[in-house]
């Protein structure tokens, strides 16, 4: 492997080889096939590289403003299938509906480019430390925090950003899981709680709205 990607980090008593996720992604970028591929051949491409990894290219279309059209419903399922995968141990069955879907490469550049942007975010402040990542049950957790913060992606809400911090969440606690950070992970607890709150908040803003309209329209009546 290439020195300029590889970087080693000393931690106490532990030699461990640490790789950024940032470099992973440049490798595999290269790895997956030119031209116009297949939601089932970009998975089938990605699946060895980990179930983290994968996680954190299929919530890349989440973390633009507006979302690429014909990619965040089936990146969405695939990212709820994925933690069922980590809950149940089992493996990963694609729906036809899902592994026939086409991507262009301008839109697996688009993927790769957010991903590098949000990550050189991460980056600064990720590293391995901690030991919450090497407990299986809060992978577990994890997983079911991420699903619960996947079906909140598929929401129709016409409203700024109800995409996006779930999204974010999601990334943390996946690059956490991946680069064996436990504050990262905290981090991520903390971004799910401000996502929870945010829809809540809309929630109940929303239904205030339509009572408001209700009591103005009977009062005409």
């Amino acid at each position: 492997m290439d020195k300029n990607i590889e970087n080693t980090l000393i931690l106490k008593d532990e030699h461990i080889k640490y790789i950024k996720t940032s470099d992973r992604l440049r490798i595999i970028r290269k790895n997956i096939p030119q031209g116009n591929i297949t939601i089932k051949t970009l998975v089938d491409t990605l699946i060895n590289e980990g179930v983290y990894l994968l996680i954190i290219i299929l919530v890349a279309p989440f973390l633009f403003p507006v979302s690429i059209p014909g990619s965040s419903t089936p990146f969405g399922v695939l990212i709820i299938l994925l933690n069922f995968s980590i809950l149940s141990n089992g493996h990963l069955h694609l729906p036809k509906f899902i592994s026939k879907q086409v991507l262009t490469t301008e839109t697996i550049d688009k993927f790769f480019d957010i991903l590098h942007k949000a990550l050189s975010y991460v980056e600064l402040i990720s590293k391995p430390r901690g030991k919450l990542v090497t407990n299986k049950h809060i992978l577990k957790i994890n997983a079911v925090i991420t699903i619960i913060l996947a079906f909140l992606l598929f929401l129709p809400l016409p409203i700024p950003f109800t995409d996006f911090i779930p999204s974010v969440a999601i990334l943390l606690l996946a690059v956490s899981s991946l680069e064996n950070d436990s504050y990262l992970m905290i981090i991520g607890y903390v971004a799910t709680v401000i996502t929870l709150a945010y829809f809540y908040s809309v929630g109940y803003i929303g239904v205030e709205i339509i009572r408001a309209v209700l009591n103005t329209i009977l009062a005409y009546i």
